[in-house]
């Protein structure tokens, strides 16, 4: 999927770090970038800033931050526990793929479960996404705040050490899949939620934006099974009939939660 409508690309400021990430971006396949518009236009733009790059259209605004995967990985190095780890069992060294990146909450997880011997390669249909997340993880050093608390100064450093195990690839994932020998990484997980995304979402509206909609498809479920050796695990919304359809057995759990998680042992 190429992104057809163009997107007007800019800098703040003439220096040669933002020309060098402007450079970087318009060389991303799939993205449709112009330098400039005509007045009647109405273009989103990307923004690429001192600070950090920011997707805007119109009133919403769309930018790479760990987000829930700081709380998340918070509570972890505390010894608590988590959902998509407990479905997925990633552990030291492994490989996993995430099919569906979105904005990469779940890929800086499952990296940090991975750790340093390990990989993740991320795949996102959105190319537009995938650039956005792409150079969010290439500066993820410069988004790091000074914080006061050692917790949370431990935690962004995890997730630093984390985003280098990652590997974007624009594309749709089950071409992709055909490419890949059997079995030749330990889990495949898939979280195509955001065609489900309510209007009154403000948060995730602006992601749901340019992300793929399209339902998962049983033929890319049979190419993860081939793929993977140990597990392929599918979150979708609790009560959810994808799982029946795709062959998913539910796990027990997250009583309370809004989501539930599918695995298929191969």
């Amino acid at each position: 999927m190429v992104n057809e409508i163009p997107i007007l690309i800019k800098t703040t400021h003439s220096d040669s770090e933002l020309q060098k990430r402007l450079h970087w971006f318009r060389q991303q396949p799939g993205c449709n970038w112009t330098l400039t518009r005509s007045d009647e236009e109405e273009l989103s733009e990307l923004t690429i800033t001192r600070r950090g790059v920011c997707l805007t259209n119109g009133t919403e605004q769309l930018a790479f931050h760990p987000s829930m995967a700081l709380i998340r990985l918070i509570n972890l190095l505390r010894g608590g526990s988590d959902r998509y780890l407990e479905a997925t069992q990633l552990k030291a060294g492994d490989t996993l793929i995430d099919a569906t990146l979105g904005l990469g909450t779940d890929a800086l997880i499952g990296a940090w479960a991975v750790g340093a011997k390990g990989s993740v390669l991320a795949i996102e249909q959105s190319p537009i996404l995938a650039a956005l997340v792409q150079d969010g993880l290439n500066h993820f050093q410069e988004i790091i705040p000074n914080a006061k608390n050692e917790d949370k100064q431990a935690t962004w450093l995890a997730l630093a050490q984390a985003s280098r195990q990652i590997k974007v690839c624009w594309g749709e994932h089950r071409e992709l899949f055909r490419h890949i020998p059997s079995s030749s990484v330990d889990v495949v997980y898939f979280d195509p939620m955001f065609r489900h995304t309510r209007q009154q979402s403000d948060s995730i509206q602006p992601l749901h934006r340019w992300s793929d909609h399209s339902p998962l498809d049983h033929e890319a479920v049979l190419e993860a099974c081939r793929i993977a050796r140990q597990r392929v695990v599918l979150k979708e919304r609790k009560n959810s009939s994808e799982f029946r359809r795709l062959g998913f057995e539910i796990l027990l759990g997250g009583r309370y939660s809004p989501v539930d998680y599918g695995i298929i042992i191969v």
